[in-house]
């Protein structure tokens, strides 16, 4: 039975089209239930299309003059991102015959109205309600409903777009990348992972525009800073802050709340010159004198700092692993959507009777083919 996998649907808003007849005075609209596109007996139906079109044009300034061409033109487009689910679907339903359909919808039951591991997988309730701006079943089989189509009908698409992506999966075996294959790749892409010259630190601040003088402020800032000298004394370990509770009462930055706690912040990359200057040749866990500013005085302390170099393979060994597997899986998925395009021969209101590579290889066609 068909092995149903998490995934992820891309829920592209694009806009479907009008379209214009040789010999017509002006463009035909295209009706909801008008077949628009058949790939190995299936078929594509304008109402596929048209609600997403309809939602864009809604939430989007379109000239009224410019509507019939935009929508002639990105209908087309919108077809050309079905055209893989539907190979790949017809791939599967051609292969397993045998596969229990009743049991493979009901396993999606739960991704399509739940929103699967995201909680909010496009083209499932969660999604298309964020999609939407609706919040709850009523107000959403109405918008749907407004705009062409349906609650079911959008779970027809979430259903058949799960077992082509599944079905796919299953079709593509990926061998192991070799110890000797992750470290070529680690070697030839070590500049990628090349990390500059980082601090972290803390801080503690007053802003002058908080108090009557600068001699106020600083009065304040030596009482914070006598507290933090002996938290430094009693606490002389460096990798862990110690501002702490002392900035939360303290401190008038920004940063107050989490302690004065500054992440990682690269060399040069500080307006501040001097503060910059001061966080890269301090001695690490070693308190700053008072440091003025434009706008107030300030004490810092580097926690930790790295100098510029490149993150160790063992470190890196899992992360290569999955991206030259997804890679291969990439490549491989486009061999195999490759040939499923040469061979299948597809018919397109736009194009008439061709393979699915050269309707996916062609121009919008200006006309449509009734």
């Amino acid at each position: 039975m068909l092995r149903l996998l998490l995934f992820t649907t891309i829920f592209s808003v694009a806009p479907a089209c009008y379209a214009q007849t040789p010999g017509d005075a002006g463009p035909k609209k295209l009706q909801g239930a008008e077949v628009i596109a058949r790939i190995d007996k299936q078929v594509i139906l304008a109402s596929d299309l048209l609600w997403e079109v309809r939602l864009l044009i809604e939430r989007n300034t379109v000239p009224p003059e410019q509507v019939d061409e935009a929508t002639q033109f990105l209908m087309q487009q919108q077809l050309r991102g079905y055209i893989d689910t539907k190979l790949m679907y017809a791939d599967f339903r051609r292969n397993a015959p045998g596969a229990d359909m009743k049991a493979i919808r009901g396993q999606l039951n739960d991704p399509f109205y739940n929103g699967g591991g995201s909680g909010k997988s496009p083209g499932s309730v969660p999604g298309l309600m964020d999609a939407l701006e609706v919040d709850n079943m009523q107000d959403l089989e109405a918008k749907l409903h407004e705009l062409g189509t349906s609650l079911a009908d959008r779970k027809e698409a979430f259903v058949e777009k799960a077992i082509a992506q599944t079905w796919a999966s299953e079709q593509i075996r990926v061998d192991k990348p070799t110890y000797t294959q992750l470290l070529d790749y680690y070697q030839k892409h070590k500049e990628d992972y090349a990390y500059p010259t980082q601090a972290k630190w803390e801080e503690l601040v007053v802003q002058f525009s908080n108090h009557p003088s600068k001699e106020a402020a600083r009065k304040k800032l030596v009482v914070a800073g006598n507290l933090l000298w002996r938290r430094v004394q009693q606490q002389p370990a460096v990798g862990e802050p110690v501002f702490t509770d002392v900035a939360r009462k303290y401190s008038e930055s920004y940063t107050a709340e989490d302690g004065g706690l500054h992440g990682w912040t690269t060399k040069g990359a500080l307006v501040d010159t001097t503060l910059d200057t001061a966080l890269f040749t301090l001695p690490v866990g070693a308190l700053s004198p008072i440091i003025e500013t434009a706008s107030g005085l300030q004490i810092v302390r580097v926690v930790d700092r790295r100098e510029a170099g490149y993150t160790q393979f063992a470190d890196l060994q899992d992360e290569i692993q999955k991206k030259m597997t997804n890679e291969s899986f990439q490549e491989k998925m486009q061999e195999h959507l490759g040939k499923l395009r040469g061979e299948t021969r597809i018919w397109t209101i736009y194009t008439g009777d061709t393979t699915a590579q050269a309707f996916l290889e062609s121009p919008p066609s200006p006309v449509m083919r009734r």
